[in-house]
Protein backbone atom coordinates (compact mmCIF):
# COMPACT_ATOMS: atom_id res chain seq x y z
CA UNK A 1 0.00 0.00 0.00
CA UNK A 2 1.29 3.21 -0.94
CA UNK A 3 0.53 6.49 1.08
CA UNK A 4 0.64 9.85 -0.38
CA UNK A 5 0.52 13.66 1.55
CA UNK A 6 -2.95 14.38 0.18
CA UNK A 7 -4.26 16.97 2.26
CA UNK A 8 -6.42 19.77 0.36
CA UNK A 9 -3.77 22.27 1.10
CA UNK A 10 -1.28 19.60 -0.26
CA UNK A 11 -3.25 19.55 -3.21
CA UNK A 12 -3.73 23.17 -3.82
CA UNK A 13 0.16 23.61 -3.42
CA UNK A 14 0.70 20.74 -5.93
CA UNK A 15 -1.62 22.05 -8.59
CA UNK A 16 -0.84 25.93 -8.42
CA UNK A 17 3.45 25.71 -8.06
CA UNK A 18 3.71 27.36 -10.71
CA UNK A 19 1.30 30.58 -9.72
CA UNK A 20 3.77 32.50 -7.28
CA UNK A 21 6.67 31.71 -9.09
CA UNK A 22 5.21 33.32 -12.37
CA UNK A 23 4.48 36.24 -10.54
CA UNK A 24 7.44 36.86 -8.95
CA UNK A 25 9.87 36.27 -11.89
CA UNK A 26 7.41 38.38 -13.85
CA UNK A 27 7.86 41.07 -11.39
CA UNK A 28 11.70 40.61 -11.38
CA UNK A 29 12.34 41.07 -15.14
CA UNK A 30 10.20 43.47 -15.41
CA UNK A 31 11.42 45.73 -12.47
CA UNK A 32 14.91 44.71 -14.31
CA UNK A 33 14.02 45.93 -17.56
CA UNK A 34 12.62 49.68 -15.81
CA UNK A 35 15.63 49.64 -14.03
CA UNK A 36 17.80 49.35 -17.27
CA UNK A 37 16.37 52.01 -18.76
CA UNK A 38 15.34 54.80 -16.21
CA UNK A 39 18.20 54.06 -13.40
CA UNK A 40 15.64 54.30 -11.01
CA UNK A 41 16.48 53.15 -7.68
CA UNK A 42 12.43 52.81 -6.60
CA UNK A 43 12.76 49.83 -9.56
CA UNK A 44 15.61 48.68 -7.92
CA UNK A 45 14.09 47.93 -4.68
CA UNK A 46 11.15 46.34 -6.46
CA UNK A 47 13.93 44.05 -8.35
CA UNK A 48 15.63 42.90 -5.04
CA UNK A 49 11.91 42.33 -3.25
CA UNK A 50 10.91 40.02 -6.77
CA UNK A 51 14.06 38.03 -6.78
CA UNK A 52 13.67 37.55 -3.38
CA UNK A 53 10.20 36.42 -3.32
CA UNK A 54 11.03 33.86 -6.62
CA UNK A 55 14.14 32.90 -4.22
CA UNK A 56 12.05 31.90 -1.22
CA UNK A 57 8.65 30.65 -3.21
CA UNK A 58 11.45 27.97 -5.47
CA UNK A 59 13.27 27.07 -2.16
CA UNK A 60 9.64 26.09 -0.08
CA UNK A 61 9.06 24.12 -3.26
CA UNK A 62 11.84 22.08 -3.47
CA UNK A 63 11.86 21.85 0.45
CA UNK A 64 8.07 20.75 0.16
CA UNK A 65 8.30 18.54 -2.60
CA UNK A 66 12.13 17.13 -1.74
CA UNK A 67 12.07 17.28 2.11
CA UNK A 68 9.04 17.54 3.78
CA UNK A 69 6.17 15.37 1.90
CA UNK A 70 7.01 12.07 2.05
CA UNK A 71 5.69 9.11 0.37
CA UNK A 72 4.67 5.97 2.65
CA UNK A 73 4.89 2.41 1.02
CA UNK A 74 3.80 -0.37 3.43
CA UNK A 75 5.33 -3.60 1.99
CA UNK A 76 6.00 -7.29 3.32
CA UNK A 77 9.90 -6.31 3.80
CA UNK A 78 9.32 -3.19 5.32
CA UNK A 79 8.68 0.23 5.46
CA UNK A 80 9.33 2.29 2.39
CA UNK A 81 9.74 6.03 2.43
CA UNK A 82 10.80 8.56 -0.06
CA UNK A 83 10.20 12.20 -0.45
CA UNK A 84 7.59 13.19 -3.29
CA UNK A 85 9.66 14.63 -5.23
CA UNK A 86 12.31 11.59 -4.96
CA UNK A 87 8.86 9.72 -6.48
CA UNK A 88 9.03 12.07 -9.89
CA UNK A 89 12.98 11.20 -10.64
CA UNK A 90 12.48 7.20 -10.00
CA UNK A 91 14.86 7.23 -7.15
CA UNK A 92 13.99 4.25 -4.66
CA UNK A 93 12.72 4.83 -1.28
CA UNK A 94 14.22 3.83 1.78
CA UNK A 95 13.36 0.66 3.21
CA UNK A 96 12.97 0.35 6.64
CA UNK A 97 13.41 -3.88 7.77
CA UNK A 98 10.58 -4.92 9.70
CA UNK A 99 13.18 -6.20 12.26
CA UNK A 100 14.46 -2.74 12.75
CA UNK A 101 10.98 -1.30 13.29
CA UNK A 102 10.50 -1.56 17.39
CA UNK A 103 7.04 -0.09 17.55
CA UNK A 104 4.51 3.10 16.35
CA UNK A 105 2.76 5.59 18.83
CA UNK A 106 0.19 8.11 17.42
CA UNK A 107 0.33 11.62 19.07
CA UNK A 108 -2.36 13.58 18.72
CA UNK A 109 -1.82 17.35 19.16
CA UNK A 110 -3.59 20.86 19.00
CA UNK A 111 -2.19 21.37 15.71
CA UNK A 112 -2.61 17.40 14.15
CA UNK A 113 -0.12 15.25 15.53
CA UNK A 114 1.86 12.80 13.83
CA UNK A 115 3.11 9.10 14.36
CA UNK A 116 6.38 7.99 15.88
CA UNK A 117 7.94 5.06 14.17
CA UNK A 118 10.63 3.78 16.42
CA UNK A 119 13.28 1.83 14.17
CA UNK A 120 16.48 1.19 15.53
CA UNK A 121 18.30 4.12 16.77
CA UNK A 122 15.90 6.69 14.94
CA UNK A 123 12.36 7.87 15.35
CA UNK A 124 10.76 8.18 11.98
CA UNK A 125 7.79 11.61 12.15
CA UNK A 126 5.23 11.15 9.67
CA UNK A 127 2.94 14.62 9.74
CA UNK A 128 -0.86 13.93 10.20
CA UNK A 129 -1.71 17.14 8.71
CA UNK A 130 0.02 15.99 5.18
CA UNK A 131 -2.80 13.27 4.94
CA UNK A 132 -6.35 13.11 4.59
CA UNK A 133 -7.99 11.77 7.86
CA UNK A 134 -8.93 8.46 6.10
CA UNK A 135 -5.47 8.01 4.83
CA UNK A 136 -3.77 8.47 7.96
CA UNK A 137 -6.23 6.15 9.53
CA UNK A 138 -5.51 3.36 7.02
CA UNK A 139 -1.78 4.51 7.14
CA UNK A 140 -1.58 3.78 11.02
CA UNK A 141 -3.63 0.85 10.92
CA UNK A 142 -1.50 -0.89 8.44
CA UNK A 143 1.95 0.18 10.33
CA UNK A 144 -0.14 -0.96 13.08
CA UNK A 145 -0.69 -4.48 11.80
CA UNK A 146 3.00 -5.35 12.09
CA UNK A 147 4.31 -3.13 15.05
CA UNK A 148 3.35 -2.64 18.66
CA UNK A 149 2.18 0.35 19.86
CA UNK A 150 4.37 1.57 22.89
CA UNK A 151 2.94 4.16 26.05
CA UNK A 152 4.24 7.24 27.16
CA UNK A 153 6.16 5.24 29.83
CA UNK A 154 7.65 2.37 27.83
CA UNK A 155 8.33 4.98 25.05
CA UNK A 156 10.36 7.05 27.57
CA UNK A 157 12.30 4.06 28.59
CA UNK A 158 13.23 2.80 25.29
CA UNK A 159 14.55 6.32 24.32
CA UNK A 160 16.62 6.44 27.72
CA UNK A 161 18.40 2.63 26.73
CA UNK A 162 18.64 3.99 23.34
Amino acid sequence: MSFRPDSPLNRLVILWPGVPIAACALGFVLAVVEVSETHNGSFAALAIAMGCGLAFSVGLLFHSFFIEWMEVTVTREGIALRPVGHAWLNRRPQLVPWDRVQGMNEVITRQGGHLEIAAGSQVLKLDRALFRADTFATLSAAIAQRTRQWGAASYDEELAAA
